[in-house]
């Protein structure tokens, strides 16, 4: 026996009668159990939480709610010279979604357009999201605009309650934007290996009421033969010669020996709704032939310093200027 008199659970047992001990050994067990620390069967889980303890998957989105999904590609005017397309997606089913990532992917891009952040498209909604291109992927030594874009769209969607899916679509296009910029993309880097184009940032003025804007022109050594033969308007600016084009005759091989091609302008337009929200009006298309083949137009867009000073002009010649900034 212990010096203090008391028997140990098992000494006890190991005195007692058979049917004490199992008493004994069963109340043992039972304090085990609820000392800290101790092991045994874990307890049983509710609420469709998984044995682990985490909460169940709440499953992929039904095939009601995908099959809803259709995507149109488009362009805003405003977008053309950053080169960012619309992904228009509509949601036909019954079910809110968020559209957490879309990607576009093109032959006529060397890789997919992924948007710009989250959306949500509501149930028989249509929301837009913006993406832009990745670098075009133009023929070896010359432009095609005959390419087939093949454009796919993968949307990773989900829902309220967790549920989500990638949705693979092939999108509608109604105006073919991206065979045109293609075509647009192509024919920059074409003139742009054998003519560097750009605009100054001075903007002269005459009393006649127009404006002298300057073309800049650079032959590139070892480039293909590049040959300028018009400017187009906008919906600002024209020849101050009259409507219609400027008409050009600038050659790579014999260029201008200072390098300035004056282009007098006069105003389009002026109602001072098209002034105030001017999207593509400072942007002049530039039509060229490389290697004796017509190309699409090359957009060549005014740094800021005269896209203001062309606003301005406008206003002053149209004679509205103080109407127009109030």
């Amino acid at each position: 026996m212990p010096p203090d008199g008391r028997l140990s659970a098992h000494a006890w047992v190991g005195r007692a009668p058979a049917g004490a001990a199992a008493v004994v050994l069963a109340a043992v067990a039972a304090v085990a159990a609820c000392t800290p620390g101790a092991t045994g069967p874990a307890a049983p889980t509710s609420g469709g939480s998984s044995a682990t303890g985490a909460p169940a998957s709440p499953g992929p989105l039904p095939r009601s709610v995908t099959e809803g999904l259709t995507v149109e590609i488009a362009q805003a005017r405003s977008d053309r010279v950053a080169r960012v397309v619309e992904l228009r997606v509509h949601n036909g089913s019954a079910a809110d979604l968020t559209v957490l990532e879309g990607r576009l992917t093109s032959a006529t891009t060397s890789g997919p357009a992924v948007t710009e952040e989250p959306r949500e498209v509501g149930a028989g909604r249509t929301r837009a999201l913006r993406a832009a291109l990745a670098a075009p992927v133009c023929p070896r030594g010359g432009v095609t605009t005959a390419v087939d874009p093949a454009p796919v769209v993968e949307l990773d969607v989900v829902d309220a309650d967790g549920r989500r899916a990638t949705v693979r679509v092939a999108p509608t296009e109604e105006t073919d934007d991206l065979r045109r910029v293609h075509g647009e993309d192509c024919a920059a880097a074409a003139v742009a290996a054998g003519l560097e184009l750009g605009l100054e940032e001075t903007l002269t003025t005459r009393d006649d009421g127009t404006a002298e804007v300057v073309l800049r022109v650079r032959p590139v050594p070892g480039g293909p033969h590049v040959r300028l033969v018009q400017v187009g308007g906008t919906t600002l600016l024209r020849p101050a010669s009259g409507y219609g084009p400027w008409v050009l005759d600038v050659d790579s091989a014999a260029p201008p020996p200072d390098g300035r091609v004056v282009l007098p302008v006069a105003p389009a337009r002026c109602d001072l709704h098209a002034i105030a929200e001017d999207k593509r009006g400072t942007v002049l298309p530039v039509h060229a032939a490389v290697d004796g083949v017509a190309l699409p137009p090359v957009f060549v867009a005014a740094p800021p310093a005269l896209r203001g000073a062309l606003h301005d002009f406008v206003l002053d010649a149209c004679g509205s200027a103080d109407d127009a900034r109030s």
